[in-house]
């Protein structure tokens, strides 16, 4: 494993990055720690606020089905890449870390697409729910048909937690053949296993409830879509797990929660990725182990690069010298880097 400390605050794995200058990572003394990093955005709000014009935008998933995005174009989008933000679990394109990193980014001069998977936000409407972190079909489509539009200079993907387990097996599964030329992976799960565990700790208490209520609530907004027993399974689960068993699983075809996790954990798929990819985590992150960073091996001749930040929490990252989120700071350069070296 190439392991490499060039900067304070983070440990550098993989494939190194010529050419990227890695910003510092120092948190500062009043949002130190797991939880406080976790929960800035939550409790304040993103630091910059984004231009409320956007364009509507759908794409079909066959059958009458299509899933909603907002599209925040740009006068730089014939050198610039469109980024497309993928967001987490109960989260949509309204999620403070989904509207932090679409400011920012459209604040640089890219063009952003804000997705919403099935079930969640304006698709909740268009689309059968709940999605799953392993509908990789779902982004393949998206990003397809996203080729014949111009959007952008190519096209990039910025997957946030459970999200971005869902980027990186579409990577995985279309290896040469993803039609993207970079990837960002922001606290992404690599194990959905040890995830649902961890989340299901007693100290994650009030997490696990938020994430149980969004997912109950992405339900009810599908409720003409489902029969009335699977709806009735979905307010009556006690935890994710429950929830994942009795609903998500059979509402996609898999036979169970632990077939879910086994068959869909990103951790399946990394080996298989060819585009250049950058995975962002932190040591504290309270939902998800970085113990499963570390197990893992990250050829320095292989696509992906990997930083391990010593604080940050889960999709925290906020340092004490900048208003911006550390992780989209360092996101924007590496898709500046990446697509200038590829051309």
């Amino acid at each position: 494993m190439a392991v490499k400390k060039n900067n304070p605050g983070f440990l550098q794995f993989g494939r190194t990055m010529p050419g990227l200058e890695i910003p510092q990572f120092n948190s500062g003394l009043k949002w130190r720690g797991a939880d406080l990093q976790t929960m800035k955005n939550v409790i304040l709000g993103p630091a910059n606020s984004l231009d409320p014009d956007y364009e509507r935008v759908s794409f079909d998933l066959g059958a009458g089905k299509s899933l909603a995005a907002a599209f925040h174009p740009s006068s730089r989008s014939d050198i610039l890449p469109l980024i497309i933000i993928i967001h987490g679990m109960a989260g949509d394109e309204q999620s403070p870390n989904v509207i932090s990193s679409a400011a920012y980014f459209s604040a640089q001069g890219f063009p952003v697409l804000r997705l919403n998977l099935r079930g969640a936000g304006p698709s909740a409407k268009t689309s059968v729910g709940p999605y799953h972190g392993g509908l990789s079909a779902d982004l393949a489509r998206v990003i397809d048909q996203l080729a014949t539009r111009n959007y952008g200079a190519g096209i990039v993907l910025y997957g946030i937690s459970l999200g971005g387990n869902m980027m990186l097996k579409y990577l995985g599964d279309r290896g040469a053949n993803a039609r993207v030329k970079a990837a960002v992976a922001v606290s992404a799960p690599l194990n959905l296993k040890t995830v649902q565990v961890r989340i299901m700790a007693s100290r994650n208490r009030l997490y696990h409830n938020y994430l149980l209520l969004g997912m109950k609530n992405y339900m009810k907004q599908s409720r003409e879509d489902h029969d009335q027993s699977l709806l009735d399974r979905a307010q009556a689960a006690k935890s994710l797990f429950e929830f994942d068993d009795q609903v998500t699983a059979p509402a996609n075809g898999i036979a169970g929660a632990e077939d879910y996790y086994r068959l869909h954990s990103a951790g399946g798929f990394v080996d298989q990725i060819t585009v250049p990819t950058l995975l962002i985590h932190a040591e504290n992150d309270p939902w998800i182990p970085v113990a499963d960073y570390h197990s893992r091996e990250w050829p320095a001749e292989g696509p992906i690069s990997l930083l391990i930040a010593n604080d940050g929490g889960h999709v925290g990252f906020h340092a004490k010298d900048h208003k911006v989120p550390w992780q989209e700071r360092v996101a924007a350069q590496y898709f500046e880097n990446m697509v200038s070296e590829r051309g």
